[in-house]
């Protein structure tokens, strides 16, 4: 055990002391005994162009000669005339033109060009000498590396008479960021942005008599047998188990109120479960409807830019790839993932926010004001190998708890129209339960109708319920029915997703 453990010591010390560089694309000039590579032979090389600022100055090889009535242009070629589309094909310009075109540069022309060659020892660490040495020895061109300069490095001027064409790279296209579409990304965003910025200000201000009245306090549905502290009511600072046991529920009149004689108790199938109010605002259902049309937006042109990587949008840029990104594959790619990302993003949170996003977009009330109310019920699981985990189950377990609480997941959070019974009464329908509201206490609560305790009870009421009785018990407990909700194919195909 001892020996393994020096060991992985061992090792590890040795990791963190190693050190290395990355030489895939740098060409080994020695080989592993230290002896310089033996020199190999290249066939086959391009030749830069000779520039040069009068013909008179090309090596004499290189001195063009056209035929009679014809000229030698820019492009250098002989044509019958020199248009300004062949002037503008200058290799010595590097494709460059306008304020992209150094100075020295702009009167610079071709002498012909120089004829592939072939290299008998090419260096590859060295390959720029090897192909000048070996151009210039074609176009025997004396004390070539004296008398000819590097196009971008040194210029006509002095001995130098002629300059190698060879180009540098030519910087890579990039967006103006003030194209069509990035245009219609910022206004389409940014109203987006400015309308959630607008409603999150009038929430603050329509909300702010509502949370004073509430001091940061909710409903609560609570065990009839809890204290006044485990859940007051809103605004009448008594239990609802207290206010249910003591008093007549909502009147004094048969018919409007539940009486003594009909006398509720509070569920106890819901202990510990946090009510919220809120109500609809055009506002809010606007900014809600507009996200929805914005998280489309961006998946729709995440297709367009992936239609546009395989050449196929419609219309002028029908069969050219990257058209979008100035037909470069990196900037396209670039963007794609970028853009890829984003979505990705946008999805994640509002998945994250999915149980606080739509009543967000709805005015806090109180849960006896509100046309909606949520009931919050806390999640708690069940792990019956407690005793028996490890140091590593034991910081995953700590893990899991953080990351349902950051995403909500510690808590189910469903939101409930609330309606009004025959008689006009306010209740919500929560699993399967109607929960009516309590106009003396504000509070909304089930109801229990007590079918006796023992068989003598049971037999007084073997004749049945009067059509009275059974029109009252049907307003307040619902009907005996338990609704289950089955998604249609598509909803279920999402849900798996």
């Amino acid at each position: 055990m001892i020996y393994r453990f020096l060991r992985a010591t061992l090792t590890l010390a040795l990791l963190a002391t190693a050190s290395a560089f990355q030489v895939w694309h740098d060409v080994n000039r020695y080989d592993v005994h230290g002896n310089e590579c033996v020199y190999r032979e290249k066939t086959d090389v391009v030749c830069s162009q000779v520039c040069v600022a009068e013909l008179s100055n090309c090596p004499p090889s290189l001195r063009p000669s056209c035929p009679d009535g014809q000229l030698f242009c820019a492009d250098g070629d002989c044509h019958d005339e020199c248009t300004e589309e062949i002037q503008a094909q200058n290799p010595c310009h590097c494709s460059r033109s306008g304020g992209k075109l150094p100075s020295e540069a702009q009167d610079l022309i071709p002498c012909l060009a120089i004829p592939n060659v072939t290299i008998q020892q090419f260096h590859p660490w060295n390959s720029q000498n090897d192909i000048r040495n070996a151009c210039g020895a074609e176009a025997n061109i004396t004390d070539q590396s004296k008398t000819v300069g590097v196009w971008g490095k040194s210029w006509l001027g002095g001995d130098i008479a002629a300059v190698w064409a060879e180009c540098p790279a030519a910087p890579s296209p990039n967006y103006k960021y003030t194209e069509s579409y990035w245009i219609a990304v910022y206004a389409v965003n940014g109203a987006l942005a400015l309308l959630i910025l607008i409603w999150s200000v009038y929430k603050g201000f329509a909300e702010q008599s509502v949370r004073a009245a509430t001091s940061g306090k909710v409903g609560s549905i609570r065990d009839k047998s809890a204290d006044s502290s485990d859940g007051v009511a809103a605004g009448s600072g008594r239990s609802m188990g207290d206010n249910m046991a003591e008093k007549p529920v909502f009147g004094s009149t048969p018919k409007d109120a539940l009486t003594e004689s009909r006398s509720g108790s509070v569920d106890m199938a819901m202990p510990n479960n946090r009510l919220s109010g809120y109500s609809d605002s055009i506002l809010g259902t606007v900014c809600v409807w507009s996200i929805a049309v914005v998280t489309i937006l961006w998946i729709c042109f995440l297709g367009v830019w992936t239609a546009d990587y395989y050449g196929s949008l419609p219309g002028k840029h029908s069969g050219v790839l990257y058209s979008l990104a100035y037909e470069n594959d990196f900037l396209e790619l670039a963007t794609f993932l970028i853009l890829w990302g984003i979505t990705f993003v946008i999805l994640i949170v509002l998945y994250v926010l999915q149980p606080h996003l739509r009543n967000y977009f709805r005015l806090l009330a109180l849960p006896a004001k509100g046309e909606y109310v949520c009931v919050v019920r806390p999640l708690h699981e069940i792990k019956v190998t407690e005793t028996s985990v490890n140091w590593l189950q034991v910081h995953i377990n700590v893990l899991t708890e953080w990351l349902q609480a950051a995403m909500s997941r510690d808590k189910e959070y469903t939101t409930c129209p609330v309606e009004r019974t025959s008689e006009g009464r306010l209740y919500f329908t929560y699993q399967c339960t109607r929960y009516v509201l309590d106009e003396q206490t504000q509070q909304y609560a089930p109801y229990e109708f007590d079918l006796g305790s023992g068989h003598r009870g049971l037999i007084d009421q073997a004749g049945g319920l009067s059509s009275t009785e059974a029109s009252y018990r049907l307003e307040l407990v619902g009907p005996n029915f338990i609704e289950v909700k089955v998604p249609n194919i598509f909803g279920a195909f999402a849900r798996e997703l």
